[in-house]
């Protein structure tokens, strides 16, 4: 985010909600999924969209 990757108002919210809700996260292994509603049974496979997983 420090590097200026993500414009305010185009992915950067995206990314920060999903940052925010790995580190709060109480799942074992939380993964944070970007789409839209069109495409969401597309990415539940992994076939599409941005999928972001807390380091481990």
């Amino acid at each position: 985010m420090a590097e200026g990757h993500f414009a305010a108002g185009s992915m950067r919210p995206k990314i920060e909600a999903c940052i925010r809700y790995l580190r709060s996260s109480q799942i074992a292994d939380p993964i944070a999924l970007i789409t839209d509603p069109e495409n969401l049974a597309r990415a539940l496979r992994g076939e599409t969209g941005t999928r972001i997983v807390r380091p481990g």
